[in-house]
Parts: C-alpha cells; structure tokens; sequence
C-alpha cells in the first residue's frame, strides 16, 4: 500500500507515535511523511494528488496546519484521523480534557460568567462552533482512532460519533526500553519525565508542581536524602534535593529509568502519556494520576499506584508506602514489563494500523 502521513512540526507524543508508524511500516509499504520543511497546504495536497496514497493517516496535524485541511483530505483521499488530545473538541487547556460542555462550550469554565453564553465573547465556544462546521463537512468514510478508551469516549459524545472509531493503544519499543540492573541501597530516588521541546519552560498540565509539595512535605522529612530526578522541564521546585536534567533526546532517558526507584506521573489531565508505558517497560514502579487514559496503562495496585490528580498529599502518601516496600517495587515493576509486553509493543501497533488501513482502503494485501 501507498501510505501518507500527516502530523504537525512539533515533537511530542503524536510526532513520536507518527513516526513509530512511519517506521514500521516503510518495511512492508511506500510510506511518505509529512510536513517536508517548509510545506504549506498547497504543497502537501499537490505532492498528495501525485502520490496518490490508498490512505492518508492525519495526526495531530492542527499544530502546522489550519484544522478545516481534514475535510479537504478526507474528501480526495481514504482518510484516517488520530486525534492525540482534546482539541478538536476543546483546547489544550487542563479544563478541556475532561469537561462535559464540549459540545457547545456554554458554561465553559474557562471563562468569566458573563462571555460564557455569548458567541461574540466566548472565544472558546466560537473556536467550537468553527470546528463543528468543519465535522459537518467531513467525508463519511472518514475513520477517527483513539490511543486510549478514555478518548473513544470523548469522541463518540461529540457530533464525531458519527464516524467509525477505532481504538489502538501506543506501542513501545521493547529494545529500547527494557529492564536494567536497579539499585538495591542508597537514597531513594524519584523520577519525573516530560518529553517536550526546549521551546517549553514547563508545562502546568502534568502536575510537577503538585509532585514538589508531595516531595517536600511527604518523602523528604522520611528519606532527608531523597532525590527527585526532573526530565524535560526547564522550571523544576526549588530544593536541593531535586536534580534538574533538562531537555534530553530519547535515547539519553532510558539511563533514567534504571536509575529511579519510582517514576511518578501527576498529570492533571493526559490521553495515553508514553513516558508511563517507557517506565512500565524498564520494570520502575508506578505513581500516577487516575485520569484519562492512564488507568488503561496502569494496573492500580499491580504495576503501580493511582492517585487523584492535582492532590499531592495522596501523591505523597502513595510515594512513602512504595519507597517504604522494595519487594512490592520489584514485583510491579516485573508486572509492568509484561503488561507492555502484553498490550503495548510496537510490532503489535503497527500491525493493527496495518490492518486497519487495508480495511479502510479496501486492499486485500
């Protein structure tokens, strides 16, 4: 098959999962990527029309290009869409993953009371109005993919549950991401990871702010020596004891993981974050938000613990009982290989996304 693949400049998690498929699948099938440097929209539907690809898989291909390029693809071409957030019901916004208005945005909570019912005003509800324009114009044959449960939902209660919705968890290379030798004595030590470009200072959505206090008020007066390890984020919490490591390129975070005895994940709101699966996948216990799709990767009470997001004295609590427990870290983060090994490796993900294309193509090879 002739396959195109649209994602937006910016690399994160939908760069990382388009470029996972692009890899994956060039062994067995003509795979374009795009944006080439300096692609426009007509650029793109030109050297589409030439390619002539019997799929064409969207991303989260809004960040580069204007949102209504979905209708026009989806109408010259068989076309596959993987949303990775909410915004194509919302924005990035934390109040946005989660809210019951994202229909229509009336009382969005976003906004002050008196711009909530106004077109005019609420500019969240008028940036929803123009995207509903833009669904009502979509080809039918267009199909939605969703990387978490939690996100098939969100869709299909908008006027999107009129497509078909796929759901295929993210894959992980298993290669890469695998078991090392942890440390058996010394300080306890936390990791943190945030994979984002260095054009972020930080990023308030995934909670660090909340595994600071938690860190300070919970594990440090038990382990004064404690070390919280902070991956991709230029702001981290002001105290000694947290180690700022920067902006890392994916091969350098592994390292990380071996060394952490626990990796925490307080994200106030996520779809199906990778850096969970990575640390699942290097056998690190887990402490995480219970939100989104992170309950679809994390076995509460078997490969890790779930907490409510945004709270950081259960953060903290979770931390100390893990930290207190090596044998109950060593069987989850056992447990957490193979739970990755069983639902999330990448051969499998690329052969679902195979799979699904030859459907929606109408191939039989």
């Amino acid at each position: 098959m002739r396959i195109a693949i649209v994602n937006e400049h910016w690399d994160a998690g939908a760069a990382r999962c388009a470029k996972d498929l692009a890899h994956g699948l060039v062994v067995r099938h003509e795979v374009r990527y795009y944006p080439r440097p300096d692609e426009t929209v007509a650029s793109l539907c030109d050297d589409l029309g030439r390619f002539a690809p019997d799929v064409v898989h969207c991303h989260s291909y809004y960040g580069s290009f204007p949102y209504d390029l979905l209708a026009t693809l989806s109408h010259a071409h068989r076309t596959v869409f993987t949303p990775h957030d909410p915004r194509p019901m919302g924005t990035m916004e934390t109040a946005c993953w989660d809210c019951t208005e994202s229909r229509y945005c009336l009382r969005c909570p976003i906004e002050t009371p008196i711009r909530r019912s106004t077109v005019v005003l609420n500019r969240y509800l008028r940036a929803r109005l123009a995207k509903r324009r833009v669904h009502r114009r979509l080809a039918p044959t267009l199909t939605l993919v969703a990387a978490s449960r939690w996100l098939a939902a969100r869709l299909a209660a908008t006027e999107l549950g009129r497509f078909r919705i796929a759901h295929i968890h993210n894959g992980i290379d298993l290669d890469r991401y695998r078991p090392a030798d942890h440390r058996t004595d010394g300080a306890p030590r936390l990791l943190y990871v945030a994979h984002a470009g260095p054009g972020w200072s930080t990023n308030p959505r995934k909670g660090l702010r909340h595994l600071g206090d938690a860190f300070v008020r919970h594990v440090v007066p038990r382990w004064p020596h404690a070390t919280l390890t902070v991956v991709g984020e230029g702001l981290v919490p002001n105290h000694p004891q947290v180690v700022p490591a920067g902006f890392l390129a994916p091969e350098d975070v592994p390292r990380h993981y071996a060394a952490a005895d626990v990796f925490v994940a307080p994200t106030l709101a996520d779809n199906l974050p990778y850096t969970v699966l990575e640390a699942m996948a290097c056998g690190v216990a887990v402490v995480a938000s219970r939100i989104g799709g992170v309950p679809e990767e994390v076995d509460d009470g078997v490969t890790g613990l779930l907490v409510p997001p945004g709270d950081a004295d259960a953060l903290g609590e979770a931390l100390v009982r893990l930290l207190a427990d090596p044998d109950r870290r060593a069987r989850m983060g056992a447990a957490g290989r193979a739970r990755v090994e069983a639902l999330f490796a990448l051969p499998a993900f690329i052969e679902r996304h195979e799979a699904l294309y030859r459907d929606v193509a109408g191939a039989t090879a």
